[in-house]
């Protein structure tokens, strides 16, 4: 028995000591930053070997630009929606009154360094900015940033239970299911916030305190007026973002009256951007789009033109005010 327990401990005991190190290893940026790029490269070189590229940017530079205009515009409106709703949700975490001024700015800038650089880094760019620069605390920004992709995740979804009921047709029961099941994960990290608020003080670890006071910010949505505004804000931006891909498709020549397959592509692509990938979510974009366009048949080639156009439109315009931004912000002041 002793043989066995010293065998068990020793076992155990080189396990949790191996779990550690890889722990260790695999939190290192430059692992980290390989692993992401690995696997970027991966769905692009998927996507790349099932489209013929050539004839899809020849496709691209006959597009019309009239519908790309539109799309551009639309893109604008969203993103300024997108900053609104961060502001709000700022205000309602810290329980005080912040310049409007100086959010839009920074905030477009991160998601543009997100898509020049890997790991996210715009996220961290973002927390470190507007804990320093507003004086408010890192759990208020990460609880707001964390509510911000719930809230993105929980209207793109309704917009795909959307898409494939208007797909299927009469599976109206299924989606009804998959929308009460979306409330229940709702409703769930709302009582989850609920019994975390307020509940990181005297706790002796920083980075747990942060985590917990950041959930608890979560509490905030109980209140059902503001979670239906801040949803609606949130499926209108993504209605907005949609409108990209829908004028790509129509500037390539697509009809207006297929819009369900842009649409569905462009959800199943922006969810694909969930899994780690290139900077600027090259490769995942693509891929997950052209297995949805495959879906409601329409050619390889065209699919790509259109995913490709559409995601430039999408990357262009955040990277080159990111860039200029960073530019005419050295000094690191906050606009006033």
């Amino acid at each position: 028995m002793t043989t066995y327990a010293a065998w068990w401990n020793f076992t155990v005991g080189h396990c949790i000591s191996l779990r550690q190190r890889c722990v260790r290893f695999a939190q290192r940026p430059a692992v980290r930053t390989a692993l992401h790029l690995t696997i970027g490269a991966i769905f692009l070189w998927l996507f790349l070997r099932q489209v013929n590229l050539g004839h899809a940017i020849s496709a691209v530079a006959g597009a019309a630009i009239l519908p790309l205009v539109m799309a551009l515009v639309a893109y604008a409106v969203d993103f300024l929606l997108r900053a609104l709703r961060f502001w709000m949700l700022l205000q309602q975490a810290s329980a005080q009154r912040l310049p409007w001024r100086a959010v839009p700015g920074p905030f477009i800038a991160s998601f543009g360094i997100s898509d020049l650089l890997p790991l996210r880094a715009g996220d961290v760019f973002r927390l470190l900015w507007f804990q320093r620069q507003m004086g408010l605390r890192p759990s208020i920004v990460l609880g707001s940033m964390m509510i911000e992709r719930f809230l993105d995740l929980f209207a793109l979804l309704i917009l795909a239970i959307a898409i494939l009921g208007w797909h299927l047709g009469d599976a109206w029961m299924l989606c009804l299911g998959l929308l009460a099941l979306l409330g229940a994960g709702a409703g769930a990290l709302i009582f989850i916030g609920a019994i975390l608020s307020g509940r990181a003080d005297g706790m002796r670890w920083k980075w747990l305190a942060g985590l917990v006071a950041a959930l608890g910010c979560f509490h905030s949505l109980r209140s059902p007026r503001l979670l239906l505004n801040l949803t609606g804000i949130s499926l209108i931006c993504w209605l907005l973002e949609a409108v990209v891909i829908l004028g790509a498709w129509v500037s390539l020549g697509g009809a207006i009256g297929q819009w369900v397959a842009p649409m569905a592509a462009f959800v199943a692509s922006t969810l694909g951007t969930l899994f780690p990938g290139l900077p600027g979510h090259f490769g995942t974009f693509e891929l997950f789009g052209l297995e949805a366009f495959s879906r409601v048949g329409v050619a390889p080639d065209f699919a790509a033109a259109v995913l490709l156009l559409a995601h430039m439109l999408l990357w262009a315009p955040t990277a080159l005010f990111a860039i200029l931004w960073l530019m005419l912000n050295r000094s690191g002041k906050a606009a006033k």
